[in-house]
């Protein structure tokens, strides 16, 4: 009886005391004059994800449009207190000027739990990460994208004109788009990144094709990890030897490259791929070219190179150089794809945008046979419309709506009413792009599918600062330009072939899927894809 006595004083007692633990930490923002959102205990501002009520990008950016006056404002990551920096000006300043102060992502993967992702540039930190850039950065410059394009538009316009062959035989094709386009991604990335060619459409059971889907999963347990990469600390990682993508899976690409390597060191193989690049890298061959002087640009969305090419020995492993070639499967299939599907899911909702890009791709069709021509680097980089449009869609959808930043030296920001907060070393900053690129403020009518915001007599009247598809500052996204060629190649294609229309399984509007931790809608992007120039019945 005693016993009992004792355990219910116990129990209640032990549930008070974790609770008062759970909520420890949320007078911080409090303290120091800081406008935040309600947190809920243990969970901070993580619920509103974990419940489904909204995306992980929604969730984490509900300060930017509460406290709309603020430059910056606090969440809780868990019971971690963080900053999310709502003024482009700041972003910039926090990213570029001042980037020595916050040089690392809070995603970090220890190579003790994961060493291929740990050796994915966006998850390493500090000397490592640098290194890794400066080796990287010029196997990704214009000259670069150039001599890999032929690889590129054999593989994409291969694809489509199978496809028109499929669609004429059944007449005319009902598809889900994402599930294309990630195939005809995969096949190009493993063209590209492995020197394999392969045709994910006619044989779906290619190894690689099922290789390739678990490396892009985003949702389920693998999105959970990815997530939870943000919040927790490094230690948790490293102690439980937590794996974000399968170990099965990673040992394939490892095996893929070190036999595609002994292939050509052994018969003196070269070919115009990423396995070509960085094995110069290993032999620190890898070089800017003067050619990219005049190929700097790859379109409005062009980020720029704040990193100059290593001259110390890059001395990288086969292991190595299997984690660059798959980070393009991880951090690139996925979102090209989802600009792609985007971008045709808003021209059919305006059929005037969609016209006027056919037509720009038909004029250059036409000057193309006219030379007897190919389509070449330089050509698509000259089509302008286009650019509008793959600009507007990373506006409008940009596949990654948030970004963050790890404090490595103490930082003073100001609030416009004069509040001044210290960040400290290992706080958390959050920059929200979604929520930029969707305010009123910076774009007239920002939920509005318009590319002529990026026409040559508008695009001068855009915040620079507060265009952000790609991230800023030495931390940008180093395969920007591999993923605008991608994008702007196969929507060349797709184009070219294909008239694309809404059909009955389309979701209007689109429904997005809250559980992923990227853009994935819940149906699909379902479309009726109508050889051009054939008769509709």
């Amino acid at each position: 009886m005693a016993s009992l006595e004792w355990l219910l004083l116990l129990v209640p007692t032990a549930i008070y005391l974790f609770y008062r633990w759970s909520i420890a930490t949320f007078d911080y923002f409090e303290k120091r004059g800081v406008p935040f959102v309600k947190p809920v205990p243990l969970l901070g501002n993580m619920w509103n994800f974990f419940s489904g009520k909204m995306h992980m990008v929604d969730s984490g950016s509900v300060g930017y449009e509460m406290f709309p006056e603020s430059r910056f404002s606090g969440y809780f990551a868990f019971r971690k207190p963080g900053y999310l920096i709502h003024d482009p000006e700041l972003v910039k300043q926090i990213t570029i000027k001042d980037f020595d102060h916050f040089a690392d992502h809070t995603n970090v993967v220890p190579l003790e739990a994961d060493p291929v992702l740990g050796r994915v540039l966006f998850f390493t930190e500090g000397s490592r990460w640098k290194h890794g850039r400066s080796g990287l950065s010029p196997a990704f410059t214009g000259s670069k994208m150039r001599n890999m394009f032929a690889l590129l538009s054999s593989c994409a316009d291969g694809a489509m004109k199978r496809l028109v062959e499929d669609a004429r035989r059944d007449g005319g094709l009902e598809v889900e788009i994402k599930d294309l386009f990630q195939k005809l991604g995969n096949d190009a990335t493993t063209s590209l990144s492995f020197g394999v060619e392969i045709d994910s459409v006619h044989n779906p059971n290619n190894e690689f094709v099922r290789r390739g889907k678990e490396l892009i999963v985003t949702d389920g347990i693998q999105g959970l990890k990815l997530f939870l990469l943000t919040v927790l600390p490094t230690s948790f990682f490293r102690m439980f030897r937590v794996r974000i993508i399968p170990k099965e899976t990673t040992d394939f690409y490892v095996d893929v490259v070190s036999k595609t390597i002994q292939q050509r060191e052994e018969h003196n193989i070269v070919r115009p791929d990423f396995i070509h690049l960085l094995l110069q890298a290993r032999k620190n061959e890898l070089n800017i070219d003067n050619a990219d002087d005049q190929l700097k640009s790859a379109g409005f969305t062009t980020v720029e190179e704040h990193l100059q090419s290593s001259t110390e020995n890059s001395q990288y492993s086969d292991l190595d150089i299997a984690a660059s070639a798959t980070s393009f499967f991880f951090g690139g299939l996925e979102t090209t794809t989802s600009v792609i599907c985007f971008a045709l899911y808003e021209m059919c909702l305006n059929p005037s945008v969609k016209q006027k890009l056919q037509e720009e791709i038909d004029q250059v069709k036409e000057q193309l046979s006219t030379t007897d021509s190919k389509l070449s680097y330089e050509v698509l980089q000259s089509m302008k419309y286009l650019d509008m449009v793959v600009s507007e869609t990373l506006r409008r959808w940009a596949p990654f709506g948030l970004t963050n930043r790890a404090c490595t030296k103490p930082y003073t920001i100001e609030d416009n009413n004069g509040t001044k907060v210290t960040i400290q070393v290992g706080d958390l900053i959050q920059i929200p792009i979604q929520s930029i690129h969707r305010d009123h403020r910076f774009y007239p009518n920002p939920y509005k599918f318009d590319p002529e915001r990026f026409s040559e007599e508008n695009k001068a009247n855009i915040n620079r600062s507060a265009f952000l598809p790609f991230g800023s500052g030495p931390r940008n996204c180093i395969g920007s330009r591999l993923a605008l060629m991608q994008t702007k190649c196969f929507l060349y294609y797709t184009l070219a072939n294909f008239e694309l229309e809404l059909c009955p399984k389309t979701d209007v509007p689109v429904k997005l899927n809250k559980r992923s931790v990227t853009l994935n809608t819940m149906s699909g992007f379902w479309f009726r894809m109508i050889p051009r120039g054939e008769v509709k019945e």
